[in-house]
């Protein structure tokens, strides 16, 4: 019936012309849940949804559940949690097909799937399903709807940006898109957010970089990138910059070591795939990374860094944070220090 993306989904339940039958999943995994939330919420609640665990399916069960009408709500749907159809027996897997076939009218089916690797492993723009997970996601999509949930990057994000501001009777260009993606850390709630401010701001005019830059306050996360890039790239001056931003926001020091020594674990990952010839794809299948907008930083900012470097930064944090926590040190200066010892290696 149809193969959509997240946003085609909320199309489609916005048009009230829901499927009898759905298949949610891929490797974003909060995309997924997103999905099945929207689905939950058509259907008038969690309270009409009848939720099964498929790694332990009673078909018999199931079989019985799709015969339901229901009474107090206008739709009979069933969620069906991580089936995994490899795991499943040949006679169970027909069994099942042959369930699929008898759910029609005011019944809805769910499957989702985040608990397990539907690709099995198998990274890159090619990858597909597992071979049974494969058939029965085909037989669902005959009559129903399967939506993959793959990461976006911030080129695709940008794009949605761009249309956005349109849709306001704003402009922005692509690399200002870009940026506003990159300050809120590719998080899709207060890309919205900051871009309705914008528009309002500019009121019908230009949305330009400098201007993201002036009026939206980066994510922790973001700045943090912006240190510890600038401690591998030993820009002193720079690093020093970002350090009283950081103290500024008054941050528990004990996290603000631990998103430090994130960022710095992203690129020494990406330095390592670099250096044994692997993909930003194999990185997010191998580490379980949601978003490819950090491995792509990652693999960006990686270039000429060894992976012994960053393991020396990484030591030089640790050994602060045993300070920190051993007696009482004053955590603004041993923090400054160790940056400062950072740049020097």
């Amino acid at each position: 019936m149809a193969q959509l993306d997240e946003k085609s989904l909320q199309n489609q339940i916005k048009s009230g012309q829901l499927s009898n039958l759905y298949y949610f999943c891929g490797s974003d995994l909060v995309a997924v849940e997103n999905c099945v939330r929207r689905m939950i919420k058509a259907v008038g609640g969690a309270e009409n949804v009848t939720r099964l665990d498929g790694q332990n399916l009673d078909l018999n069960q199931l079989a019985e559940e799709i015969e339901l009408c229901p009474m107090f709500a206008e739709y009979n749907c069933i969620q069906i949690h991580d089936c995994n159809a490899e795991t499943l027996r040949e006679n169970d897997r027909k069994f099942l097909l042959e369930i699929i076939k008898q759910v029609s009218g005011q019944t809805i089916l769910i499957f989702d799937v985040t608990g397990f690797d539907i690709y099995g492993g198998k990274t890159g723009k090619n990858k597909k399903p597992t071979a049974k997970n494969k058939k029965l996601i085909d037989y669902i999509l005959k009559a129903g709807t399967v939506c993959f949930c793959e990461p976006k990057s911030v080129s695709q994000i940008a794009t949605e940006i761009i249309s956005g501001a349109k849709k306001q009777g704003c402009m922005i260009e692509r690399p200002a898109a870009m940026a506003l993606a990159m300050q809120c850390n590719s998080q899709t709630l207060m890309i919205q957010n900051e871009l309705n401010k914008l528009c309002a701001y500019v009121n019908g005019g230009v949305i330009t970089e400098q201007l993201i830059y002036d009026m939206v306050t980066p994510q922790l996360e973001t700045t943090v990138y912006a240190l510890t890039t600038a401690i591998l790239k030993r820009k002193a001056s720079d690093a020093l910059k970002v350090v009283e931003e950081l103290l500024a926001l008054r941050v528990e020091m004990p996290y603000l070591m631990a998103v430090v020594s994130g960022c710095l674990i992203d690129i020494q990952r990406a330095s390592a795939a670099r250096k044994a010839g692997k993909t930003v794809q194999d990185v997010m299948s191998d580490f379980n990374y949601q978003f490819s907008f950090a491995v792509e930083r990652s693999f960006r900012d990686s270039m000429g860094e060894t992976p012994e470097h960053i393991t020396e930064c990484l030591n030089l944090l640790c050994e602060a944070e045993k300070k920190m926590h051993s007696g009482t040190v004053d955590e603004r200066v041993l923090f400054e220090k160790t940056v400062i010892e950072m740049l020097r290696k």
